[in-house]
């Protein structure tokens, strides 16, 4: 679909009286997979629903959230926690990661990174990072060479991996004799799949730190089909938004998104995360998320949920 329908789906689709922003056609152009595919079928946007990005002081909590011991928030959020198991009956619909971990938490609160970014210094990233791991002491100088995943992928940083979950994906059974894929780039298939706008949705979030073998790294043979690398005895569970540098602690997102989140640092091999990236576009075709994605700066405690919503894993 060309740029210019999507505009025009967009316009058509929305109330008279709402706005329809050039940001907000680049955004469900991204966010529905169709950067370099502008041939692919795609829903014509939100019909009777307004997605507009709204202030923060009018949104439901929000998402990253510290997840550090004492941090606080002062939200009560209207939406239930789902847990593992409904996490796990949702279809998987998409796999995408960050550079540096979204959410804070004691095992990563590295912001080095983050801070030169936001000063302006950009710390040589294209895109905002988040925190980072403790640095690992490595035997050896490491120099590989990602073969498959794109952009700012470096040895000794760390990535927070999305595992999305959505009530609007396709099942196994819808999946037996169709033409389709049920992953795919960007979150178009999480937020409206199927002409689903008001779907169940889980983000399940982990973070890695890209390690040899010899400094601790674990090879692990299939990074994305779920996230159960773990036994997460560490992790915990909270009702939220959706994250991404398009938000902020003043502009914030209108989705409501249960996420999961392992607090420890997992250090795994380059050549595992690699393998990740090639199975992601050997297996489903992607593209647009073999790139490492910005990190949302923390959101402020007003705009988060108290920590008595922030509940252990189960």
């Amino acid at each position: 679909m060309a740029l210019s329908r999507v505009a025009f789906a967009l316009l058509a689709a929305a109330p008279r009286s709402a706005a329809v922003t050039c940001g907000t056609v680049k955004e469900w152009y991204r966010d529905n997979g169709c950067c370099g595919v502008p041939e692919k079928d795609v829903a014509a946007g939100p019909s009777g629903y307004r997605f507009t990005k709204p202030p923060c002081m009018f949104a439901e909590p929000q998402s990253p959230r510290d997840l550090t011991d004492g941090a606080q928030g002062e939200m009560r959020p209207k939406q239930v926690t789902l847990n593992a198991a409904q996490a796990e009956a949702l279809p998987l619909v998409n796999v995408h990661f960050h550079l540096g971990a979204e959410h804070r938490a004691e095992a990563y609160q590295d912001q080095t990174d983050s801070d030169a970014y936001d000063s302006g210094r950009r710390s040589g990233s294209a895109v905002r990072p988040g925190y980072m791991c403790e640095a690992v002491s490595m035997a050896s100088p490491v120099d590989y060479t990602f073969q498959h995943c794109q952009g700012e992928m470096e040895v000794g940083k760390t990535y927070e991996v999305h595992y999305v979950h959505s009530s609007a994906g396709y099942s196994a059974e819808d999946l037996a004799e169709a033409d389709v894929d049920g992953i795919d780039d960007g979150l178009g298939g999480a937020a409206n799949g199927r002409g689903i706008l008001n779907p169940m949705i889980v983000v399940q979030g982990q973070v890695f730190q890209i390690v040899p073998a010899e400094d601790g790294g674990v090879n692990e043979s299939d990074l994305l089909h779920s996230w159960t690398v773990t036994n997460h005895s560490s992790a915990v569970m909270y009702p939220g938004s959706t994250t991404g540098t398009s938000h902020n602690n003043e502009v914030c997102s209108p989705y409501h998104i249960t996420w999961h989140v392992d607090k420890r640092c997992h250090k795994v091999t380059p050549e595992s995360f690699d393998n990740l990236c090639r199975q992601m576009r050997d297996l489903y075709d992607m593209e647009y998320d073999l790139y490492p994605h910005g990190a949302r700066v923390i959101v402020d405690g007003r705009f988060v949920v108290r920590s008595e919503y922030v509940l252990q894993y189960a």
